[in-house]
């Protein structure tokens, strides 16, 4: 599977339906259909999408989104959700993280009343459990893919934002409304600096 079938099959689970669940149910039943070196470039890949989003710039835009901040693990999980909003979106906020002030699922999320449904939060933690479950369904895969991944591959993936983009990690409020205006103008009434 290369990178253009791996986002083939985000995007397909699009269309299957609304909800999360509806969306890993079809990758799962897509995911179980096919071999196991293409399940692991599945895993490949969606490892891939967390190296150019694993910026500070990018995580700065997710504490104005959240409002309240946003920690180590939701940050990942907001990673997953921008990963679920497809390939156009990925590329346009890894980009310029402001750009997700232009995607339908941020215009929605910020006419939404606060506090936000656990279906309509931005994250999506349990993306990256499909090809654990898959695997866990296979006679060709033993023990967690992911690990199975890190063995076979030598895939790892680091978990601390770019040394690099540290001037972007904890902006105040006017300087998180100069660099993300798109944005803060959606969610910025939400701010609570800390």
């Amino acid at each position: 599977m290369n990178v253009d079938e791996f986002w083939g099959f985000i995007e397909a689970s699009r269309h299957a339906g609304a909800t999360r669940e509806a969306r890993e149910s079809y990758l799962g039943g897509r995911l179980l259909r096919i071999s196991r070196a293409h399940l692991l470039d599945f895993v490949e890949h969606l490892a891939a999408t967390r190296e150019p989003a694993n910026t500070y710039r990018l995580w700065n835009a997710a504490d104005l989104i959240y409002g309240d901040g946003c920690g180590t693990d939701s940050f990942h999980y907001f990673q997953m959700w921008l990963v679920g909003l497809g390939r156009n979106a990925y590329d346009a906020a890894i980009a310029d993280p402001d750009n997700l002030a232009t995607t339908p699922e941020a215009r929605w999320l910020a006419s939404r009343p606060r506090p936000w449904a656990d279906e309509d939060f931005p994250d999506w933690e349990t993306l990256e459990y499909v090809a654990l479950k898959v695997g866990e369904h296979r006679n060709d895969v033993e023990g967690d893919i992911r690990d199975v991944l890190s063995e076979e591959r030598g895939v790892r993936v680091r978990s601390d934002p770019d040394p690099a983009d540290i001037e972007w990690r904890h902006l105040k409020g006017a300087e998180t409304s100069r660099r993300y205006p798109r944005l803060w103008a959606l969610f910025g009434a939400h701010w609570v600096e800390y």
